[in-house]
């Protein structure tokens, strides 16, 4: 789908917009030819658009939703809601299952702000999808969903409708317009939506979507590193000894990165000692050649209690947001965190260079620093050129089969090395028998009897 990653969209702006239009205008005409041929030869050339749009759109919503013997969909509690009472409304079809942590964390964003809209009085519909794996699974999840259900026992109504739009990946949310079969109206990128807007992003209409993204835009042209991490009850970040008080405004004019973190979360344990060593490398560094610029961190926490956050914190030689600071969901929702450990870089100018820090640092280490597109383009030529005295093929001690070197154009791409589980992209071994990929900084050679082989 043309708007598969609502980040894309944003960062091109309408130019994508236009673009997903004119695909679904296409999709769109594919399926009236459909419908119509249906009707027979007749029938084709005398159904006109307008005609078209009205039967379809007339039960459109029975023909996606009931099967040859329910027309009806389940409460939470079992009780049976007629499919023709959803005439009218905004419908979200939301793919999920319960044995999956991301449809798990994003079940209780979509409740609240599905709960807020209702209470406002909107038209708005959610029907669950299940891809649960048995009926007790799929009560209990449910059981947590104020709406509407496709009963589990429907198997073919769900696979229809995850063959109708395509569905990838859960969870997913997907948008459907009342009265309007156009393929334009439907919209598969609810739950980016959500996480990025919550209820503003209703009724998730084109020019909704237009309006947000304008303002958003609007938003990040006015960003300063102030106004991101100030706001009227407090101008300082927390230093060392807590609860050592760092007015904001000594930062202004430094590179800056906003570290989301938990100690709770095991990769943000795994990323932190990496990360301090790195930390101070740069700062180091800096003050070795007598720069005039400087780089700090400041720790975002994502902790869920006042005393894992100070040991946690006590553990990072840089700055804090106050835990429970409701600025700390302000630059979740800003942005769009989804997943932690995420390290966003904040240029000496206030606006925002990459929000790539970790993979970066994972790549480069303290050669990232500034982070910037004109550094990283350097260090891709460099990785390059270090590439070509690379050997062609390895062995290692955490593979038996041989690894071959790759790159993003020569059958590679971004990756998860199977040694450091840390991202990658660019250069790498990979294994052409069963996909198992490293970073070239953590192949150790061995020979093949080493390997089992």
């Amino acid at each position: 789908m043309v708007l598969r990653n609502i980040n894309k969209l944003w960062k091109n702006d309408k130019r994508l917009v236009f673009s997903y239009l004119k695909e679904r205008e296409r999709k769109r005409e594919r399926q009236r030819e459909r419908v119509m041929k249906k009707e027979g030869d007749g029938n084709f050339e005398a159904l006109t658009n307008g005609d078209f749009e009205e039967q379809v759109s007339s039960s459109r919503f029975s023909s996606l939703l009931e099967s040859r013997d329910r027309d009806y969909l389940l409460t939470s509690t079992g009780l049976q809601v007629k499919v023709s009472d959803l005439e009218g409304k905004v419908i979200g079809l939301y793919f999920s299952a319960n044995w999956y942590p991301p449809c798990r964390n994003f079940t209780p964003v979509l409740v609240d702000m599905y709960e807020q809209l209702k209470t406002n009085g909107s038209n708005f519909e959610i029907v669950y999808v299940s891809s649960d794996e048995d009926l007790n699974a799929f009560n209990n999840y449910h059981a947590l969903m104020p709406w509407l259900a496709i009963p589990f026992s429907d198997l073919e109504t769900k696979k229809a409708l995850n063959r109708k739009f395509d569905i990838e990946g859960i969870p997913c949310l997907v948008i459907l317009q009342p009265n309007n079969n156009k393929d334009d109206a439907t919209l598969h990128e609810g739950v980016e939506l959500v996480y990025r807007y919550g209820v503003r992003a209703f009724p998730f209409t084109k020019e909704r979507l237009e309006n947000l993204l304008e303002e958003e835009r609007e938003k990040h042209e006015r960003q300063t590193l102030t106004n991101l991490i100030t706001d009227h009850n407090r101008d300082y970040l927390l230093g060392h000894p807590s609860p050592k008080q760092v007015p904001v405004a000594s930062l202004v004019g430094k590179t800056v990165g906003l570290y989301f973190s938990a100690q709770w979360c095991v990769p943000c344990v795994k990323f932190i000692p990496r990360l301090i060593s790195i930390y101070q490398k740069i700062k180091q560094v800096l003050v070795e050649n007598g720069d005039q610029e400087d780089f700090e961190i400041v720790f975002v926490s994502n902790d869920r209690d006042q005393e894992s956050f100070d040991s946690y914190f006590n553990t990072m030689p840089w700055l804090a947001l106050p835990f429970g600071d409701p600025t700390v969901k302000e630059l979740a929702k800003h942005f769009d965190v989804h997943g932690i450990p995420c390290l966003i870089i904040i240029g000496p100018d206030g606006k925002t260079v990459t929000k790539q820090g970790r993979n970066l640092i994972n790549l480069y280490q303290e050669n990232a620093y500034p982070f910037t597109d004109s550094k990283l383009e350097l260090l891709e030529k460099q990785m390059d050129e270090e590439a070509k005295n690379l050997p062609r093929s390895v062995y290692h001690p955490g593979h038996r089969h041989e690894l071959n070197l790759v790159s993003e154009g020569n059958g590679g791409g971004p990756f998860i090395c199977c040694d450091c589980d840390e991202q990658g992209c660019g250069w790498a071994y990979q294994c052409l028998e069963c996909g198992y990929e490293v970073h070239p900084k953590c192949v150790t050679t061995a020979d093949r009897a080493s390997t089992g082989q």
